[in-house]
């Protein structure tokens, strides 16, 4: 556990600044608890943030449990409270918005660069198990990253980073940690309801899948550290033509652009689109780089929501709607 949140802090530290004060994403159940234990211990500032949901009848009781918890490790605490309306997403996910929303709001208020998850390896393997079953693009199926760009709201939060220090770390060795160190954390029954789509992979298909081929975590795990090794090279290609493509106002700058080969061109326009929160499939970027190629001023949709004008060589990102 140490070496991996070591490992994980050098990596960070090669990436960017560390930051006066590291925020915890603190749920009280035993992922998050260990995190906040370990990174306690190893005497990193902290402060702990809590999003009460207001779904389940314990919700007031976990959130006075996590308060009670950081009170003991003498780590700064702070509740927020969120009302989730189920929509398209389902409650599930759209609480997961709401939180992260409600996190990053409070972040930027209170000058709060990055936030720490407890995301672990075995969250890794379920998310790529089901981006693969979603049919997600091959940057799905690299899974989550180490450190990166907040996922929700990105284009109202670009300095924000989001880190998971867990994520080379096993589920078993957290809760071998949490007995080691009897530490008292919350046990969400909601985690054991196989009508959740996250649930009933973790629950049954996963072991299923391992029982028959055993070998199939750590090839979907490896199958992740290719994909991300991949598009990272390829991030950072793209990343070298910024200068060129990319004026001081974040405008797309058609000249230089046209002048990029095909997927250069197509991977600038995703770079560009995906930095200010928006996600475009591949047919669409594709059918959005046709539209740019041609010399003319105007609008082009992108999606739902957001447009992209075009005047004077320049290709601005604009949104319609909240």
């Amino acid at each position: 556990m140490k070496q991996s949140l070591e490992a994980f802090l050098s990596d960070f530290n090669r990436q960017t600044l560390t930051p006066a004060c590291f925020v915890v994403a603190y749920s009280g159940g035993v992922d998050s608890t260990v995190l906040l234990h370990a990174l306690h211990a190893m005497g990193l500032p902290l402060h702990a943030v809590h999003v009460n949901h207001q779904i389940q009848a314990p919700a007031n009781a976990w959130e006075a449990h996590c308060k009670s918890q950081c009170e003991q490790l003498g780590v700064p605490f702070t509740a927020l409270r969120v009302n989730v309306e189920p929509g398209k997403l389902g409650l599930e996910g759209q609480a997961r918005v709401e939180r992260y929303r409600a996190i990053f709001n409070w972040m930027k208020a209170n000058q709060h660069t990055v936030l720490l998850c407890a995301h672990h390896r075995d969250d890794q393997l379920e998310t790529v198990l089901l981006q693969l079953l979603r049919g997600s693009g091959l940057r799905g199926v690299g899974g989550m990253r180490a450190v990166g760009p907040v996922g929700v709201d990105r284009h109202l939060h670009p300095e924000l980073l989001l880190g998971r220090p867990l994520l080379n770390c096993s589920k078993a060795s957290l809760l071998e940690y949490a007995r080691t160190n009897r530490l008292q954390y919350i046990e969400d029954p909601s985690n054991d309801d196989t009508t959740l789509r996250r649930n009933w992979v973790r629950h049954e298909l996963l072991p299923s899948l391992e029982e028959h081929f055993p070998q199939s975590p750590k090839a979907l795990l490896q199958l992740a550290e290719f994909f991300q090794a991949h598009y990272l090279e390829e991030d950072s290609i793209t990343q070298a033509n910024s200068p060129q493509v990319l004026d001081d106002t974040g405008a797309l700058r058609l000249t230089p652009w046209r002048e990029l080969d095909e997927a250069a061109q197509l991977n600038t326009l995703r770079h560009w689109l995906l930095g200010q929160g928006v996600r475009c499939g591949k047919l669409k970027l594709i059918e959005l780089a046709r539209q740019l190629l041609i010399n003319k001023g105007g609008i082009r949709e992108v999606k739902k929501g957001w447009q992209i004008k075009v005047s004077k060589q320049q290709a601005h990102l604009l949104r319609t709607e909240p």
